[in-house]
């Protein structure tokens, strides 16, 4: 092809491996990155990054690849060379910050291929002469792509950043001088923490300063201040919120270019981001605002009063771009950090109904795993919820959320609307919730959902057992029958006439819970409870015990179940749990307990129940509080019902206070990641403040 890939088809490709097989065609995808026609490059990129670089990968096909991409950049009468050093660039690590763990895996295991990441860091950067050369490049989208590709540079890169600053006074394009400020900004970063070397990290936080404040095009000073709250905090303006929304107000007011739409399609994940990103910039005066306030946002990190402050501001203007871009940052933040959330909830709650309707499925997106934190939307949610539709396809576009979104395959789902508003157990959803359980097919959720009313919602046991016997049966898991019985225990004592229902779900994990829950109300599942206890499945037979217990209370009839899994097995854990039930009925049990509460345990669920075991059959503190302590440093998991159990100890938990005390000092919560998410963090993480201001109250803190 023009003359370029010389010697590609004399390797052996069909001898290499990538993340789905033989490498056999990687000389094709090669190619394609740079063919005449785009929706070829586009679907070659995507088959380089989805199995040549999968995840981050680097095969020995990948390695080999390198060469041949970086011929590619470099010759200029190619398209697609944009595309190609963004490829370089993720090969050679450029996004990554520390390397350490990032080595070369030189032998094949348990049949995974080896790994050349070290190697293909150093293969990359040694293109830094020509990424430096196209700095220049006549194409904006190679010049764009050109100074992250001299991220994966680690030595000596004074020069490089040098090279960065001096090409900004000759650089046009907006995009090419925000990536020039971001790696120079990232450079810096990576100086102060010692993996680069030759670079003055001070120098680059006065010249991110400077930049901030000397040019006259916004947006460009919005990416240099954001970089500067990475690199330099210190050296942010005295108010950087009202700095920031000045400018952001000239960047709607003005406008930013946009992009045009491609004009092809492909069946490829790079495709489906790409037509994402243009049905976002549809009908869009400022399409550029949105990473810049995203950007700002994150690099603002702890600063959580500024962070509330800027997307409070954004959530009150009058122009429905502002409010839009607020929305996802201000997800990001409250699902991430603590803060003060009363206003900005509220806020977001406002978009629900808001005029542009493409507010509006966002507003309820960023509200449904709030939890309690949602409070201050309700009334919005529930005006919302008497404007939507009772059921919608999940590519609906814009206007309130349905009461159940129906997805292309599979189960529908609660919309967020009524699902937010479940988890409030706010009475005002119970209509909507009734008649998703009753709609013939059933949203996969919707028991779940109505679990969480407890017994508020006894007057739905009659429906939920028509629906455990009326709903299709399904191989392996049932979910939409699994919720219903979950939902059955949560109501209590009051489901007791559904028992002969979750009898005939035995031994069913949810349905023995379920049993548990209804306690004395359960009495004739005795029997089956019994039996249950010498099932041969560790699991059942705990679950079994603690049902009996709950039913029962008699401690004989469980406690040599209990001891036995207590001793051995894999399910230490799960009997300790169980143990801690019995108060001191399980007494007998102390000095296995002991031992277990001492033991050295990795991931702190062993030591976290054996420990709260022996506390309630003992009142051991001396043992127990050092666990519960040692379990909350090894595994921030167990940190939520840590604090309970060191709560329910009161002024014994004292010595866990400077614990408790360096906990609640911290602005990210607990289980937050910057490369993880859970749709359960922020529950878990206000439950865990809340038991730590439990804990204070209680041991004197």
């Amino acid at each position: 092809m023009r003359g370029v890939f010389a010697g590609l088809d004399e390797i052996d490709w069909a001898a290499m491996k990538h993340a789905y097989g033989s490498a056999a065609e990687v000389p094709e995808l090669l190619r394609g990155l740079v063919s005449d026609d785009p929706a070829v490059r586009e679907a070659a990129l995507d088959g380089m990054h989805g199995a040549v670089h999968h995840q981050g990968d680097v095969y020995a096909c990948t390695l080999a690849a390198v060469p041949f991409l970086l011929e590619a950049a470099g010759d200029r009468a190619l398209p697609g060379r944009g595309g190609v050093l963004k490829l370089l660039a993720g090969i050679g690590a450029a996004e990554e910050d520390d390397l350490d763990y990032e080595d070369d895996v030189e032998d094949e295991e348990d049949g995974e291929p080896v790994m050349f990441f070290r190697a293909a860091r150093h293969a990359v950067a040694a293109g830094s002469p020509l990424f430096l050369e196209l700095l220049a490049d006549p194409d904006p989208e190679v010049r764009q792509a050109a100074p992250e590709a001299l991220l994966t540079c680690r030595t000596d890169v004074g020069p490089l950043v040098e090279a960065l600053r001096a090409r900004l006074p000759l650089e046009g394009d907006a995009e090419a001088r925000a990536a020039v400020v971001a790696a120079v900004g990232t450079f810096g970063r990576r100086s102060a923490a010692g993996q680069v070397t030759g670079l003055d990290a001070t120098a680059v936080g006065t010249w991110l300063a400077e930049q901030a404040n000397a040019s006259a095009d916004e947006s460009y000073r919005l990416a240099a201040l954001a970089e500067l709250a990475r690199t330099a905090p210190g050296a942010l303006p005295e108010d950087v919120v009202a700095t920031a929304v000045t400018l952001l107000r000239s960047v709607y007011a003005e406008g930013t270019p946009a992009k045009p739409e491609a004009g092809f399609e492909t069946d490829t994940l790079a495709g489906a981001i790409r037509r994402m990103s243009e049905r976002e910039a549809e009908g869009r005066r400022a399409p550029a605002a949105a990473e810049l306030v995203r950007q700002l946002s994150v690099a603002l990190g702890d600063r959580v009063d500024d962070r509330v402050r800027l997307l409070t501001e954004l959530l009150r203007a009058p122009a429905w771009e502002a409010r839009y871009d607020a929305l996802r940052p201000a997800s990001v933040l409250i699902s991430g950090w603590r803060g003060p959330y009363q206003e900005i909830v509220a806020l977001v709650g406002e978009q629900l109904l808001a005029t542009e309707p493409r507010l509006n499925a966002v507003a309820a997106g960023a509200l449904e795993h709030l939890d309690q934190l949602a409070a201050p939307a309700a009334d919005a949610l529930v005006r919302a919820l008497e404007a939507a539709p009772r059921e919608a396809p999940h590519t609906r576009d814009g206007g309130a959320p349905a009461w159940v979104t129906v997805w292309g395959s599979g189960l529908p789902s609660l919309g967020p609307t009524l699902s937010t508003l479940a988890a409030l157990r706010d009475p005002r959803a119970l209509p909507a919730l009734r008649w998703a359980i009753e709609r013939p097919e059933m949203p996969r959720d919707a028991g779940s959902a109505a679990g969480r009313y407890g017994a508020e919602v006894a007057d739905l046991v009659p429906l939920i057992r028509r629906r455990l016997h009326d709903l299709p049966t399904v191989d392996g898991y049932d979910e939409r029958r699994s919720g219903l019985v979950v939902a059955l225990g949560r109501i209590g004592p009051a489901a007791a006439p559904a028992l002969p229902d979750l009898l005939s779900r035995l031994p069913e994990q949810a349905a023995l819970v379920a049993v548990g829950r209804l306690g004395p109300a359960a009495a004739d599942a005795a029997p089956d409870l019994r039996r249950l206890l010498d099932h041969r499945d560790a699991a059942t037979e705990i679950a079994a015990a603690s049902a009996l217990w709950q039913v029962t209370g008699d401690p004989d009839a469980v406690l040599p179940t209990l001891t036995r899994h207590l001793a051995a097995g894999g399910r230490v854990a799960a009997a300790a749990e169980a143990v801690a039930a019995l108060g001191p009925a399980a007494e007998v049990l102390a000095p296995r307990l002991r031992k277990l509460a001492k033991a050295r345990d990795a991931n702190g669920w062993t030591s976290l129940h054996a420990a709260w075991a022996l506390w309630r059959a003992t009142g051991d503190a001396d043992v127990a509080v050092p666990a519960l302590t040692a379990a909350w440093t090894a595994n921030v998991y167990v940190r939520e019902p840590a604090a309970r159990h060191l709560a329910e100890m009161g002024p014994a938990a004292a010595p866990a206070v400077p614990l408790i005390r360096a906990e609640v000092a911290r602005r990210r919560r607990h289980t937050a990641s910057d490369n993880g998410w859970s749709s359960d963090q922020v529950r878990s993480d206000e439950a865990l403040l809340r038991a730590c201001a439990a804990v204070l109250s209680a041991a004197g803190g």
